[in-house]
């Protein structure tokens, strides 16, 4: 038994599900929100919170705090497909960028994903004019070095597709439900995720809608 619990728009969240979808693999999902603790929780050890993945397995119960952790099992227990190189050296590239992803747009999202949030889901307060500056100008940069690497790489970290890809391609995903990325000004990228969107490890992704919202038009548009 696999049962994931994440909210559908955490990146985070996402790039796990995307992973879980190109390895094949069936598991069960409790949606959370991130403004609420969910009652399991406390049953995961103090401080736990989603994304959270666990497996029943012969050998008891395992449970996975956190995306290095639930990501570096998959690959792990689950090699077929690889998403990390043999190559030690390509290995390592794509750690390097799946955490820079993660660290890097940490501050995209606190600031302009949950603003959005807040004036689209959540509409409890207006959304801090100065916070959607912030994030929006942190984004312009993040794209700007992505779009450099899709421009010289057949993928975000060289010759392979990996963790890494999986990476970009959930944060870049839960920006554009809003309508905040501006593909015209990297052209490179916006090649880059029009494959990825069209992999069908995508199609769950695409298809989230959260209560209350719509996603941009091109959103779900794989020729957009």
């Amino acid at each position: 038994m696999k049962r994931f619990y994440h909210w559908p728009l955490d990146p985070i969240g996402r790039t796990a599900r995307l992973v879980l979808a190109e390895k094949r693999l069936a598991f069960e999902t409790v949606e959370t929100r991130p403004w609420a603790v969910h009652p399991d929780m406390d049953r995961f050890g103090p401080g736990a919170a989603p994304p959270v993945f666990l497996e029943t397995t012969g050998e008891g119960r395992i449970v996975l705090l956190g995306s290095h952790a639930l990501l570096e099992y998959l690959e792990s227990a689950y090699p077929t497909p690889r998403l990390l190189p043999a190559s030690h050296q390509d290995t390592a590239e794509a750690r390097r960028l799946w955490r820079w992803c993660e660290d890097s747009f940490k501050l995209v999202n606190d600031n302009l994903l949950a603003e959005r949030i807040t004036q689209w889901v959540r509409r409890d307060r207006q959304p801090d004019s100065g916070a959607l500056r912030k994030g929006a100008h942190a984004l312009r940069g993040r794209l700007t070095f992505l779009n450099a690497l899709a421009e010289t790489r057949s993928y975000i970290a060289g010759r392979h597709l990996t963790l890494a890809d999986f990476s970009v391609a959930a944060h870049l995903s839960s920006l554009d439900y809003f309508g905040d990325l501006d593909w015209d000004t990297v052209p490179d990228l916006r090649a880059w995720y029009a494959r990825m969107k069209s992999r069908p490890s995508f199609r769950d992704v695409l298809a989230d809608r959260i209560e209350g919202t719509r996603p941009s038009g091109h959103y779900a548009d794989l020729d957009f």
